[in-house]
């Protein structure tokens, strides 16, 4: 500024340039370009469907991706980017993979489907619920319509909210917020809309709570309209009441009423009740009058706090007749407490209701009474809605009511803010279809009547990482000076976590400046108490120096359902729209506390409990004594069993009590430490869930599961001259065996059949008398099917009489199907308590061209008959396999087994037994050809192979995955090496991995190889039936299948006897105790898994003896995937499988 002589004031005028920023494409942070690196091909630098499925597979953690999966992301991304890159192959460039990471429909952060179990009553799940669902906008003076209705159901929201209100001239029912001064709809209008659009977004069913100030006139003409309207869709109960409620799955598709029956309306206490009153004069609320009821709670109640729900009519007087059509619609009845809200939370077995509370009462009886609500919700639905002064149709913080339970959280869906936001993001679970299954530990309770406390501050379960690595797309969805007229944007991303208090933590990333694709590269940490209600909220902010910071997005998201690995997250507007392009780059891992997988083996002594069983009683104890509630605390928080009750405590120390007479180890308010570590070493405590029965799913096709299986079960000894006889088969059966497999001859007169080992010099014992053992055994140990396989060398007269011994002995329970050939087989579920029968059909024994000469019955003894020796180890599978490549499949004369046979004596001119073949439910045979002929799969009927041990090896080799590829529909079973006349068996393992249902074993043949099935079928309860991993059922789109050869990554690591696939076959020893009735070890061992599913976990205890073997000591043998968490008791077992009464191991198994 200058002076003139005038003067005048003179001013140089600086023009305002606009800075123009050239907008840069974000490169790959470092965790992209590694695992890049680790999934591509080295050569190409690509990555194929095959690489990019591995990625999915072992980084993302999408173990049922297929190969056809990553195929059709390629194409996606190739359609999507076409016009920026040329694709010369079907494969994807560092920057191609990169860019795919963004989008959301592909690798978005939470499962799209749902996968809740939905078969619950519907108090067992929290529902997307509405208030006051046809306002437009404010409580006050906003428009009643059926847009926000449609809206709400477009969103998935499953609870529409009306309020019924007679039109001016009485003779229609309009729907409006009462006494306001919103503008009415008619109510057939909002029916229609909401038939129109329920179940545009889910098909579970849309609840419908009426507020009712009507005439019983009016009521019966609601009925109509609704009865109209919706036609079947509406769901009623016959009864007047609903002594539980249904299922979402048994109301899919349904329309459901919900409101207070009418006689509880028309008890009117006093004349002036029964004046006409408008709807904008007062009312009082139902919700309200309760809780002046209730002298704990409403001192310090708002008046305002009153919702129109339910109110009281009081031109419905009690001289009225109530309206029947309309009281029969009302499926989920409402109702007052009447006696102050503790009493209304006090319910009956006979009969389930809803109860409505205002959010300050919720909040109130959460403080007094919230063991109560949470007992409450248990077998009835309570709805929370919005304080009366929420005039702005705003909203609260849901997470107090469903920390107790409250299945419907009311909200305004027009009430755009934090609040709202939380609701959407619970309701992105389970495949956004507006029905969230609580956790358990809301829906039980223990016997003390115990229940969930949210106040209650536990131990960490889950600790969940989020990497925030950039954020890309406002360039697309923004003005270029939305957020600053002359430099680009300064973004920075707030990160919150809400749910239980000590679960509640706030972060936030630093400031990038100046930058429309900022790149944080930060990572934050969220220790999880009760992560199955934590949300995650995140919220991009742009700084602003001098006025408040401006918004950039937002999403919330359940903690519960995040998929881990790097994931595209999508950010919403302020009203929960999805902005097209805005999305955060980001990463989520979960760490468990149970990670390991090792044993630790402890000092049992009876003197002094060792070192980590002291720290631990001294932790979950008091004043040295362990009471019930501390005892349930340990079993919850150390041993993982999370469905423990406090009844389950109580009954292990009422175990213990006579330990009082013994070394006063008992105290009468709990365990002192002697008692816990008893505790810990006893029968009470062991490896497998006593508690867990049968718990795979059991629908599928029998092909679908390994199955318990004998071979030659009727032996009670060797192959060669031991005695036939049905204990070993009834001893099979009370032990789960579920295949029974009987030889069948015809006795020395040719009159009758006996079962025995044929040409042998063992000795004989009749049929009838094996079938009738099997009805009267074959479900002492198991409900499910008992499948009988025959190796027939009858005649059609002998066949036909064990088609007549068959179907009197076992009557109803044998299953016969229909049609000749199944085209499929059954479920196990559907054959419980039925016995099937498994052999050649009669026709193909007698299609031969010649009579087979009786073959010598000396069979030559190979120098490898001692291999499998009893006492031996099991094999190595690659050893095993590796040492037969030479041989042809052709030179297994000594291994095929009787069923594959066909008998000279057999005459292809005699006529087969119709009743006998009618029988055959499984159909076996090898058929013509070699092995692509034996492994074709045939569409239109299903059946049974038989290889012997030695050709299923060599097979494998040239043929694994069509191995596997058969498995998938039909049945193979594999039965013992013909030179194994001791009975002995061989490593089932190389049978499993291929998918081989049948693996025949000698169950009185003792060894390590039987250890090992004994150990696969503790599995499932004992149930004899062990569904196979899913990698073994499914087909990738090339065809492709498991491959148990094929070195994967490692899946899990456990520490300690190890069987499974090659990768996973390890032994470790500890050291030496000397000396020690009671060693003590205490060492850990670490094996790294790459397919725990197949894992066995072998344990054997031997005595070093310097000059001699070694004595044995006992042995065990547990599927890994069932082992439990914490501190187990293993009991041993000796040589023969018999439990010992008293030998046991202290060990410890930890799972992250």
């Amino acid at each position: 500024m200058g002076m003139r002589e005038t003067g005048s004031v003179n001013y140089k005028v600086f023009g305002c340039i606009n800075r123009k920023f050239r907008i840069n494409e974000a490169e790959p942070p470092p965790d992209v370009k590694d695992a890049f690196a680790r999934f591509a091909d080295k050569d190409s630098q690509t990555m194929s469907p095959d690489h990019l499925h591995r990625f999915l597979l072992h980084f993302q953690g999408e173990e049922t991706s297929t190969v056809s999966d990553a195929d059709r992301f390629i194409h996606q991304v190739i359609h999507r980017r076409q016009h920026l890159t040329n694709y010369p192959r079907h494969a994807l460039t560092l920057h191609d993979f990169f860019h795919s990471l963004f989008f959301d429909d592909l690798n978005g952060p939470i499962n799209p489907k749902v996968h809740h179990d939905m078969t619950a009553p519907l108090q067992h799940y929290f529902i997307y619920t509405g208030h006051n669902s046809y306002l437009t906008g404010n409580q006050l003076s906003s428009v009643c319509s059926t847009l926000p209705i449609i809206k709400a159901l477009q969103r998935g929201v499953r609870v529409i909210e009306l309020d019924l209100w007679p039109n001016s001239t009485r003779d229609d029912i309009h729907v409006l917020h009462g006494r306001t001064l919103t503008a009415p709809v008619p109510l057939i209008k909002c029916l229609k809309s909401i038939k129109e659009y329920a179940f545009v977004k889910s098909p579970y069913p849309v609840i419908i709570t009426l507020e009712d100030h009507l005439t019983v006139d009016l009521q019966a003409k609601v009925a109509e309209m609704a009865t109209q309207t919706f036609g079947e869709l509406l769901y009623y109960p016959e009864s007047g009441c609903l002594e539980e409620f249904p299922s979402p799955e048994a109301l899919k598709h349904r329309i459901v009423l919900s409101t207070k029956p009418p006689k509880e309306y028309l008890e009117s206490k006093h004349p002036k009740d029964r004046e006409t009153i408008s709807p904008r004069e007062g009312d009082s609320s139902e919700e309200e009058a309760s809780l002046k009821d209730s002298p704990d709670l409403t001192a310090e109640l708002n008046p305002d706090d009153k919702d129109d729900a339910e109110s009281d009519g009081s031109e419905r007087n009690s001289g009225q007749l109530e309206a029947p059509k309309y009281k029969r619609l009302i499926a989920i009845h409402a109702g007052k407490p009447k006696k102050g809200l503790k009493e209304s939370l006090k319910f009956g077995i006979d009969k389930v209701k809803r109860l409505s509370l205002s959010e300050n009462a919720l909040e109130k009886a959460a403080a007094c009474y919230g063991a109560d609500l949470v007992r409450f919700t248990q077998m009835n639905i309570i709805r929370v809605y919005p304080k009366g002064t929420r005039v702005t149709s705003s909203n609260f913080q849901p997470l107090t009511a469903w920390m107790h339970g409250a299945q419907m959280v009311a909200f305004n869906m027009q009430g755009y803010g934090k609040s709202l936001c939380l609701m959407h993001g619970m309701f992105r679970s389970n495949g956004e279809c507006g029905y969230v299954k609580k956790p358990d530990f809301l829906i039980k309770k223990g016997p003390n009547n115990e229940v969930f406390d949210p106040k209650v501050t536990l131990q960490v379960k889950k600790t969940l990482k989020v990497r925030v690595y950039m954020g890309d797309g406002w360039r697309l969805d923004f003005s270029p000076t939305h957020f600053d007229a002359y430099s680009p944007p300064d973004f920075y991303t707030k990160i919150h976590i809400l749910g239980v208090p000590a679960d509640e933590a706030k972060k936030k990333t630093k400031i990038i400046e100046d930058d429309w694709a900022p790149v944080w590269d930060e990572e934050f940490t969220f220790p999880l108490t009760v992560p199955e209600l934590a949300l995650l909220r995140i919220e991009v902010r742009e700084h602003d120096r001098s006025e408040k910071d401006d918004f950039g997005g937002q999403t919330c998201l359940p903690v519960s359902e995040l998929r881990s690995g790097i994931r595209a997250v999508p950010l919403y507007d302020k009203k929960g729209e999805k902005f097209r392009s805005v999305k955060l780059l980001m990463r989520f891992q979960f760490t468990y506390r149970v990670c390991w997988c090792f044993r630790r083996r402890f000092n049992v002594t009876a003197a002094e409990a060792p070192a980590d069983i002291k720290a631990l009683f001294d932790r979950y104890s008091e004043n040295g004594v362990m009471d019930v509630d501390h005892l349930h605390r340990f079993l919850i928080e150390f041993q993982k069993e999370d469905n423990a009750t406090v009844d389950d405590a109580q009954a292990i120390i009422d175990r213990l009590h006579h330990l009082k007479l013994l070394n006063n180890l008992f105290h009468r308010r709990g365990l002192h430490l002697d008692a816990f570590f008893k505790f810990l070493s006893g029968d009470s405590n062991p490896p497998l869930s006593p508690s867990l029965r049968v718990h795979h799913d059991m629908t599928a096709p029998l092909s679908h599961y390994f199955v318990y299986t004998g071979h030659n079960s009727y032996l009670t000894g060797n192959q060669l001259s031991s005695d036939c006889s049905d204990v070993p088969i009834i001893q099979a059966l009370q032990r789960g065996v579920r295949v029974i497999e009987l030889d069948i001859w015809p006795n020395s007169t040719k009159d009758n059949v006996n079962v025995l080992h044929g040409r042998t010099l063992t000795t004989p014992v009749e049929l009838i008398k094996c079938l009738k053992s099997i009805k009267d055994h074959a479900f002492s140990a198991s409900d499910y099917p008992v499948v009988i396989t025959l190796e027939d060398h009858l005649t059609p007269d002998l066949q036909a009489k064990v088609a007549e011994m068959v179907t009197q002995t076992f009557g109803d329970i044998l299953f016969s199907p229909g049609a000749e050939c199944l085209k499929e087989f059954p479920s196990p579920e559907s054959l419980k308590k039925r016995i099937i029968i498994s052999t050649k059909p009669p026709k193909e024994y007698l299609q031969m061209k010649e009579v087979k000469e009786k073959e010598d019955e000396t069979q030559k003894v190979k120098d490898s008959a001692d291999e499998e020796a009893w006492g031996k180890e099991v094999p190595d599978i690659k050893a095993g396999v590796a040492s037969d490549d030479k041989d042809d499949l052709s030179e297994e004369k000594d291994d095929q087994d009787e069923e594959d046979l066909d008998d000279g004596k057999l005459k292809s001119q005699q006529i087969v037994a119709p009743e006998y073949k009618r029988l055959i439910a499984i159909h076996a045979g090898k058929g013509k050809g070699g092995l692509d002929d034996w492994l074709r799969v045939d569409p239109d009927k299903v059946r049974r192979l038989s290889l012997s041990e030695q050709e299923l090896e060599k097979a494998v080799i040239t043929h694994g995955k069509e191995i596997i590829r058969f498995t998938q529909r039909n049945m193979l079973r594999v039965y013992p090496k013909g030179i194994r006349f001791d009975s002995s068996n061989y490593n089932p393992l190389i049978g499993w991995m291929h998918g081989a249902q049948m693996v025949a074993f000698n169950m009185q043949g003792y060894g390590r190889s039987l250890w090992m099935m004994h150990g696969m079928f503790r599995a499932n309860g004992g149930c004899g039936y062990v569904k196979k991993p899913d990698f073994l059922l499914k087909v990738r789109p090339n065809n492709e299948v498991f491959d148990p050869k094929a070195t994967l990554p490692v899946k899990t690591t456990l520490k300690v006897g190890i069987a499974g696939v090659p990768a996973d076959t390890v032994m470790r020893k500890t050291k030496i105790i000397e000396d020690n009735w009671i060693p003590a070890w205490n060492e850990e061992f670490e094996f790294p898994l790459t397919v725990p599913e197949l894992a066995l976990l072998r344990i054997e205890v031997h005595e070093y003896d310097i000059s001699e073997k070694d004595d044995f000591g006992g042995q065990t043998c547990l599927p890994v995937s069932e082992l439990r968490s914490g501190i187990r008791a293993v009991p041993l077992h000796s040589h023969k499988g018999e439990k010992y009464k008293s030998v046991k191991l202290l060990m410890r198994f930890e799972f992250v």
